[in-house]
């Protein structure tokens, strides 16, 4: 979970936190031993659910795309969307959503303007696999292709503030906020509020 090291610096210790398709649970539990969270998931899939709550996790079992009103508002000091905003069914409605619940949130999620992607493209003529993107077109649970100029474009129209973005690229490592982060960036993370 390596990858993860952008978002824990910007979570604070102690904090309370709804983590959304959270899986098993390992992303809860890293952050527990990391920065001293609470934290909370949900996930829809009722196998990782129950091998969460088997780990003593607080997660339960519901669909991010219609269950997140059940939550009180302003109740999370953030909530995290890590690597899930491409498979969400209406991801505008769904940010509103998360917006609502907490004051921070961080969404990350892989670039499909990636160089890596626009040369497989270009070259193949084919819908490129990479490391972050290793489905064939027909397998994928991507079901929104979006790029970081995409997004940024969306937080404007939704007045919605980037507080902090990271980036990484080539080797998972730090891609430069200032050289074209929606050209060599493989995956953005962003910080946000309302």
């Amino acid at each position: 979970m390596k990858k993860l090291g952008i978002i824990k610096n910007w979570v604070k210790e102690g904090s309370k936190i709804l983590f959304l398709g959270c899986g098993n649970g390992e992303i809860i539990k890293s952050f527990k031993s990391s920065n001293k969270i609470k934290g909370f998931g949900i996930d829809i899939d009722e196998n990782k659910v129950y091998e969460a709550i088997s780990n003593g996790l607080s997660v339960i079992q519901g669909d991010i795309n219609s269950d997140l009103t059940d939550y009180p508002k302003k109740s999370f000091d953030y909530v995290i969307a890590h690597d899930i905003i491409q498979v969400m069914t209406k991801p505008d409605v769904t940010i509103r959503q998360i917006l609502e619940l907490s004051d921070k949130i961080i969404i990350s999620f892989p670039n499909f303007a990636y160089i890596k992607i626009r040369l497989g493209i270009l070259f193949s003529g084919r819908m490129p696999k990479t490391k972050i993107l290793p489905y064939e077109w027909y397998r994928s649970p991507n079901i929104h292709l979006f790029t970081i100029k995409d997004f940024k474009d969306f937080c404007k129209k939704e007045d919605i503030q980037i507080v902090d973005q990271n980036f990484t690229g080539f080797n998972k490592k730090y891609v430069s906020k200032l050289f074209f982060p929606n050209l060599f960036s493989e995956f953005a993370y962003f910080l946000l509020k309302k």
